[in-house]
């Protein structure tokens, strides 16, 4: 019975170090990350499972679960760069992750004009027009079509349409210790150019870059028929680098 009990005691201890030291990886090392929606096609897919890095840009109280720990602002505090895929906390709700591209920095006026984003930074009194390159047709296996896909600064995005509501925006001057996020298929991303939805987005709501693709599977898979996993899933995506 001394055996049974003290075997008993041994696995618990074991499954509360097990429970701590998870804790402390999540909360410090790297958090994994499921794409819900396609708003950042073609670069995530709906189905990509990420692991993103918490060591990037430092740490808030959005960092530690639930949001518990007791301070504000941020510690060992880094600036993340424009171009960052970054997973935060949405403004208002901090209880849904979004995932997005950092596009905006703080004290930066920006706007968009028939899709092409106008930026004029801190050390510049004119706007620059971030150039837009066609690339081709990107297959939307979700929805069986091809969508017109153009190369933006050295990564991917998606045009569904060339005079959408999300194409026109008013200009906008960020915030001090706030940023401007938008996703990579412009037509279809709730973002920072909404700003009843996201808008600016404070930089304690930052989580962490996104590192990784460790897992992928298709919109087609089925928990029901989890025994067809093997033919869902996305091999040519699994541990690739996000850029």
């Amino acid at each position: 019975m001394k055996k049974l009990k003290s075997s008993f005691v041994n696995n618990i201890k074991a499954l509360l170090w097990a429970l701590l030291i998870a804790g402390v990886i999540r909360t410090f090392a790297i958090e994994p990350f499921k794409i819900p929606s396609g708003s950042m096609k073609p670069n995530l897919l709906v189905g990509d499972f990420l692991f993103v890095s918490k060591w990037d840009y430092g740490y808030s109280r959005y960092s530690f679960p639930f949001g518990l720990a007791p301070f504000s602002g941020k510690i060992l505090e880094k600036s993340p760069s424009r171009g960052d895929i970054i997973v935060f906390k949405l403004p208002g709700q901090e209880n849904i992750n979004y995932v997005k591209r950092l596009v905006g920095l703080p004290g930066e006026r920006i706007k968009v004009v028939d899709g092409l984003i106008y930026l004029k930074k801190l050390d510049s009194d004119n706007f620059e027009v971030i150039e837009q390159i066609e690339d081709g047709l990107f297959f939307d296996d979700q929805y069986q079509a091809n969508i017109s896909q153009l190369v933006e600064s050295e990564y991917k995005i998606l045009n569904l349409t060339d005079s959408g509501p999300l194409d026109y925006t008013q200009e906008y001057e960020i915030p001090k210790n706030k940023f401007f996020f938008m996703g990579d298929n412009r037509d279809n991303s709730s973002d920072s150019r909404v700003m009843s939805g996201v808008g600016f987005v404070p930089k304690e709501n930052i989580i962490g870059k996104v590192w990784f693709i460790w897992f992928s599977i298709d919109t087609d898979f089925r928990l029901s028929r989890f025994w067809t996993l093997p033919l869902h899933v996305r091999y040519d995506r699994l541990f690739n680098t996000v850029k």
